[in-house]
């Protein structure tokens, strides 16, 4: 697949400006060290040699010397160019980062979790041309603002009985009636076709209803707020105990985080594929 080549110092500014707000200001950009607030390069996989930081989305990393964006920390591939050479990632911003096969932004993806550091995948191992701060695999980003941040799920992992809520699962529909007010979040009722130790069946799993009704796809506003309210579960799970989030044909899960939002293909239409209920899974016995 040939890939596009631009002007590096032009696009690098002009990326600069459309994509860099909200990165933390606490990193020095290009100083060989990969600080809070920047999205890291490593030459090598598992984090290991030569890193390069940015603190700005990058459409192009150029691939010659003296214009390309190199590695520049010690270590082996120092002072080599960051383009087709990166193996491994730190996302250290606040925002989903998704690095790509070709420059501006386009061709095969993968997505990394705000704190998530990771290998990259066969398709971007030595493979890379571009990245994107705050681009959550394809998904738009979450709405403006945020909810306020819940306080620690300390309710002990259990299993009950669908439509009874465990303890913790009924603590995070608490906080999300109470911080994000959307009032719609059920366990369901006991589902036969599905195993007796089901995320739903053993009452750790809600479904919230964002559309106007079951079976019918939200509106551009209620889309927004799904995102905003899936986004606030993605990024408080270790406090609620979140397993995986399911909205818009899209899942996150903790145990594949570094994955950013994948496709999710076990349902199909409306409701299947969750396009007008937020789903979220509740750390629990079983683990299903």
């Amino acid at each position: 697949m040939l890939k596009k080549f631009t002007f590096v110092a032009l696009m690098g500014a002009l990326v600069s400006a459309s994509f860099g707000a909200g990165v933390a200001n606490a990193a020095t950009d290009r100083n060989g060290s990969c600080e809070t607030g920047e999205f890291c390069l490593y030459y090598n996989s598992d984090n290991a040699g030569s890193v390069s930081d940015f603190a700005a989305s990058i459409a192009d990393y150029g691939d010659s010397q003296p214009s390309c964006y190199e590695f520049k920390g010690a270590g082996n591939g120092q002072g080599v160019c960051v383009k087709n050479n990166a193996a491994s990632v730190w996302n250290k911003t606040n925002k989903a980062v998704t690095v790509f096969y070709n420059s501006n932004y386009g061709g095969a993806k993968q997505t990394f979790a705000a704190g998530a550091k990771g290998n990259l995948k066969a398709e971007l191992k030595n493979e890379n041309a571009s990245h994107r701060i705050g681009d959550a695999g394809g998904d738009p980003d979450p709405a403006p603002g945020t909810y306020p941040t819940p306080p620690t799920n300390n309710q002990p992992s259990e299993a009950v009985r669908a439509p009874q809520a465990s303890k913790r699962t009924a603590f995070v529909r608490t906080q999300i009636s109470t911080l994000t007010n959307e009032k719609q979040c059920y366990v369901g009722d006991y589902r036969p076709g599905e195993p007796s130790t089901s995320n739903h069946n053993t009452g750790n799993a809600l479904d919230c209803t964002i559309s106007n009704a079951i079976g019918q796809y939200p509106n551009a506003t209620q889309k927004a707020q799904g995102w905003k309210l899936a986004y606030w579960l993605q990024k408080h799970a270790v406090k609620l105990d979140v397993r995986y989030v399911i909205w818009q044909g899209k899942i996150w899960s903790v145990a594949r985080a570094s994955e950013g939002w994948r496709n999710y293909t076990a349902g199909g239409g409306v409701t299947g594929g969750h396009y007008d209920h937020v789903h979220v899974s509740i750390q629990n016995p079983y683990g299903d």
